[in-house]
């Protein structure tokens, strides 16, 4: 029988670390449905592309990556870079997981290990930002602000809390900014205090962030909030965690293929967030790819 090969990269630090105490249950569990191991430990984002670049990935049946939606981003924009074409597969190594969780992974380790394990693959979207790809989400404002200024050890530590305790420091400098904002259906220009463009449904631990989106459905939804009194601001946060924001007077919401966001301010930038990581800089041209990669999914009940 011809050997199976798996390639496992994983980053050590992501999240609390729990990954390496499940290393050898992957081991055992691949190895048991008779699949061979290379593994590579990350120590920066360089790694990822240097892991790929350092083999033949023609012989693996599939690449699984531990670790958050950063290190899944840096792999997926890797893997496109370099022309590979393999499954991926991730495992919620990270402090939000996000991916996972919009995936419909199981967040317990051991369970998403079982469930990899069975190799059932399915083609989703993603998007294209500029010249980056992403899996999840691309925005700006004060969520995107929040995530790039936690702590990463405070993230580590006590997860979705350590975004809470960064968004309360950061409401004092709470501000509003006018964008343009194109799709292939209108363009609107209006004040706003952050929008997130998502492939997936959640972003940030906040799972119904956009209630209707879906990795496969070739489209992306927009999520903005219009600037308004800031004393009206926690009921739109509130509705956020039940999914019924999105018919909020102050909340826009779009469905398209295309997305293009302008910043109409000359005072300053803004600092955008791509699946948890700095994104690129103003203005963004997004576009969905439909079905562009290939993920080792839990299969459909």
């Amino acid at each position: 029988m011809d050997t199976k090969y798996i390639f496992l990269i994983y980053n050590p630090v992501s999240g609390n670390k729990s990954f390496c105490e499940n290393l050898d249950y992957f081991f055992e569990t691949f190895q048991n449905k008779g699949y061979e191991i290379h593994i590579y430990r990350t120590s920066c984002e360089e790694d990822f592309s240097k892991a790929l670049q350092s083999r033949d990935m023609k012989i693996y049946d599939a690449l699984i990556v531990a670790g958050g939606d950063g290190s899944i981003n840096f792999v997926l924009n890797c893997l496109i870079e370099l022309n590979i074409d393999i499954p991926l597969g991730v495992i919620p190594a990270g402090t939000m997981n996000d991916i996972c969780y919009n995936m419909g992974m199981s967040l317990d380790i051991v369970e998403a290990i079982d469930s990899l394990s069975l190799m059932h693959m399915e083609k989703v979207d993603i998007g294209l930002t500029n010249d980056k790809y992403f899996l999840n989400t691309c925005g700006a404002g004060l969520f995107m602000e929040v995530s790039q200024n936690t702590d990463r050890q405070l993230k580590n530590v006590m997860g979705r809390a350590a975004y809470l305790l960064t968004g309360i420091k950061e409401l004092p400098k709470f501000k509003k900014w006018r964008i343009r904002i194109t799709t292939d259906e209108k363009v609107i220009e209006d004040e706003f205090y952050f929008f997130i463009v998502m492939n997936g449904k959640g972003a940030g631990g906040f799972h119904k962030l956009a209630p209707e989106a879906s990795m496969n459905d070739g489209l992306f939804d927009l999520i903005a909030v219009k600037a308004c009194p800031l004393n009206e601001l926690p009921i739109i946060f509130a509705k956020v965690l039940t999914g019924t924001h999105t018919t909020n007077k102050n909340v826009l919401h779009l469905k398209s293929e295309n997305i293009s966001i302008e910043n109409m301010e000359d005072t300053f930038d803004l600092l955008t967030d791509m699946d948890g990581e700095e994104g690129p800089q103003m203005p963004l041209k997004m576009s969905v790819i439909p079905s562009r990669i290939k993920m080792i999914l839990p299969p459909k009940q």
